[in-house]
């Protein structure tokens, strides 16, 4: 798949994230969709996939798929992405990119949340991973206390935002001991029901995701060489202000040229 049609493709699938990227170099905005592209992929398996078995076998598929490249010699499987992707081998880690692949199976078995530092973890190597995987393709180094923060602001707003969808397979973004002290079941959770018990439950991811938002806010001026990687995280924080009162209730989208003219504020003040 060219440049083009990978930009295309995210457009749709993650805007955020490739509106930030349209800020670097050609070279580096090329790379960073195929990157985007990829964790697009191992990301939707568990909401496409009917049962877990046949979602393990797709994630399976993409983890065997990323090793070959990085195998001697070099073995491209036969898709889009994972031809764009191979040159990325030359600046990743296989190590690295498992972090985001291994995260993804807990979402296929519809392993609950222990508790709030069982979410933040989950976060740290999807959302955060991600954030450290594009600064490497970027050849950028950031304080790595400044890409954790920016990766849970992004991150926890995310899960919250998708909680619906989530709770539906089995992952809503919530600790099982907050659940279990608010007399709340997973299969209440799959339903969407119980929400007055949940709201309680739930305030502890809200005020992680909050202090995610005004900690990263509080760090200063993002160095101009990281906001094609990390620029989207400042939109988390409207995103935040916009969610509906229920959790069970559709996130609304906001506004895209309000994200764009917050983007172009970022790159131009850091901010």
């Amino acid at each position: 798949m060219s440049a083009a049609a990978l930009d295309k493709s995210l457009k749709t699938t993650d805007p955020d994230r490739r509106m930030s990227a349209l800020f670097a170099e050609p070279d580096v905005r090329d790379r960073l969709l195929a990157l985007y592209a990829f964790n697009h992929e191992i990301a939707r398996i568990a909401e496409a996939s009917t049962e877990s078995m046949i979602g393990e076998m797709k994630l399976t598929w993409w983890r065997d798929a990323v090793a070959d490249l990085y195998a001697e010699p070099q073995v491209i499987r036969r898709h889009d992405v994972t031809e764009a992707l191979a040159p990325l081998t030359a600046t990743l880690d296989l190590a690295d990119l498992n972090i985001l692949i291994q995260a993804r199976f807990d979402d296929i078995a519809a392993k609950p949340f222990a508790d709030l530092d069982d979410v933040l973890a989950y976060v740290d190597n999807t959302s955060g991973q991600l954030m450290k995987l594009g600064l490497a393709v970027a050849a950028v180094e950031l304080d790595p206390d400044w890409t954790r923060t920016a990766g849970r602001a992004w991150g926890l707003t995310g899960l919250l935002r998708a909680f619906a969808p989530r709770a539906r397979i089995g992952r809503a973004p919530i600790g099982m001991d907050a659940l279990d002290e608010a007399g709340v079941t997973l299969a209440m959770l799959a339903q969407g029901i119980g929400e007055d018990k949940l709201k309680p439950a739930l305030a502890p991811v809200v005020d992680a995701a909050q202090s995610a938002c005004a900690d990263l806010k509080a760090t200063g001026v993002l160095p101009a060489e990281t906001m094609p990687v990390l620029g989207y995280a400042v939109l988390a924080s409207g995103y935040l202000k916009a969610l509906p009162a229920g959790p069970y209730q559709i996130a609304p989208e906001r506004s895209l040229l309000a994200r764009q003219m917050r983007l172009s504020w970022c790159s131009l003040t850091g901010q």
